[in-house]
């Protein structure tokens, strides 16, 4: 087997034994099966279940100790960042609250690392929104500036531990708003913060540029809460840009 096939072993191992835990097929504070077991009940070979366990045993799920059984902690009450990054890459059928509470979590922080950001950046602030009124009106584009102008902010606030945050969660954001950004209307809504911006930073009005990002992620937060997990599954997960596909017209044979 190539490196690259046992490396996508590994990782498939690792996502069903994070589902398999929070799903409670094998529950916290509780001893995991043996590994030839666990090689049968995922149909996983063990040479990458064994490589999948030390990485869950290094990012708190898992403790793994010499001659006894392997542990299943207790990820909730003692997790950390590395915790929610395993937790993004679970079925989110399985952490029905995972999306609503990174977006409340997000409007907490938004007014201080905007305000801060443009007190001690104002003028990166400004050429990078001026760069967003040349890219194409498509959800790709609008996801990956909104995370762009979100990075920059995060980046000139006067907080670290923000930006390891928000990166920890950033694949799922691109997933997330690659969907969200597919409605015409929230493309204009984007466009409107932007150009809103403009004056407020310009300004130094800090007080009203963070009131502009913070209710804008609220609005985000109000679509998410209304989205129901089969429709996340089956438009964001099996086909992220199913609705700006267009079918080729078939040319019609001449008589």
């Amino acid at each position: 087997m190539s490196e690259k096939n046992e490396e996508r072993a590994t990782d498939r191992a690792e996502r069903h034994l994070i589902e398999s835990i929070v799903s409670g097929i094998y529950p916290p504070n509780t001893d995991l099966p043996g590994e030839r077991t666990l090689s049968k009940e995922l149909d996983i070979a063990r040479p990458a279940l064994r490589e999948a366990m030390q990485r869950l045993s290094r990012d708190g799920w898992l403790d793994i100790q010499q001659g006894k059984p392997t542990r299943i902690r207790d990820y909730l009450k003692d997790g950390n960042l590395n915790i929610l990054a395993g937790l993004l890459k679970a079925d989110p059928d399985l952490v029905p609250n995972l999306v609503p509470d990174l977006l409340e979590m997000w409007q907490l922080l938004a007014p201080q690392y905007t305000a801060s950001s443009v007190r001690r950046a104002p003028g990166l602030i400004l050429d990078l929104l001026e760069s967003f009124t040349k890219i194409p009106d498509e959800a790709e584009a609008y996801a990956k500036s909104m995370w762009g102008l979100h990075h920059m902010l995060i980046a000139y606030c006067d907080n670290l531990v923000y930006g390891l945050i928000f990166n920890t969660f950033r694949d799922f954001y691109y997933q997330l708003a690659s969907y969200y950004y597919r409605t015409p209307k929230h493309r204009e809504s984007a466009r409107k913060l932007w150009a809103e911006l403009n004056p407020s930073v310009e300004a130094l009005d800090t007080a009203e540029a963070a009131r502009m990002v913070t209710d804008f992620v609220s609005d985000t937060a109000e679509f998410w809460k209304d989205i129901t997990f089969e429709q996340y599954q089956k438009e964001v997960l099996e086909d992220p840009q199913k609705i700006e596909k267009k079918p080729k017209e078939k040319k019609k044979k001449p008589k």
